[in-house]
């Protein structure tokens, strides 16, 4: 068992303001947030689920105890570029399900980044080293470093508003909604950025 067990997870058993983050980037930007203000934010604890379907194992224990918490994940969107289904997406409804079984709804509160978090704060595509990249952005960019401030305060004050590029959602239609006006939006982006 303590070759499994995870201590810095299982840390969340001890108090504090939780939020479960999908990823490294999302991660390191809060982590980021945290050391710049921390009084602030001294009491939140970010768990790095390390991958989107691991969230939701870590959704059930947290509702087993009656928890509080946030969860914050990528979107993703319904087909991959080769419009074939994408499995990250059907993940989404899975998600939402283990957050349905928390005996107090108000206690829980689901995130998403529209349709990831590169695209949705920092305004681009990243394929690799995103977690430094992200560090990056934030340091050298205010604005950037105000939006996911806004972000994890939405995540840890649950009647906060959610920023521009991230949608709390209670039904996958709504999800799937944000995701086509995101999609449509970069296309006419784009086709714009040709004709000129």
């Amino acid at each position: 068992l303590l070759n499994v067990c995870d201590p810095y997870v299982a840390e969340f058993f001890f108090g504090g303001r939780i939020v479960i983050v999908e990823g490294d980037t999302e991660y390191t930007a809060f982590k980021y947030i945290i050391l710049k203000n921390p009084e602030k934010f001294k009491d939140v604890h970010i768990i790095r689920a390390r991958g989107k379907a691991t969230i939701v194992s870590l959704i059930k224990i947290l509702n087993h105890f009656g928890s509080k918490y946030s969860v914050l994940h990528d979107s993703d969107t319904p087909l991959t570029k080769e419009l074939k289904r994408n499995p990250a997406w059907a993940t989404n409804q899975n998600i939402l399900d283990a957050i349905n079984l928390h005996n107090d709804k108000t206690k829980v509160r689901l995130v998403s980044s529209i349709p990831n978090l590169e695209k949705a704060f920092f305004r681009q595509e990243v394929k690799d080293e995103k977690p430094y990249n992200a560090l990056m952005k934030m340091s050298n960019d205010a604005s950037s470093f105000e939006r996911i401030e806004e972000l994890l305060f939405s995540l840890i004050d649950h009647s906060s508003p959610t920023p521009v590029g991230a949608l709390e959602w209670s039904k996958l239609e709504d999800l799937e909604e944000a995701v086509g006006k995101v999609l449509a939006f970069s296309e006419v982006s784009v086709i714009g950025k040709e004709i000129a």
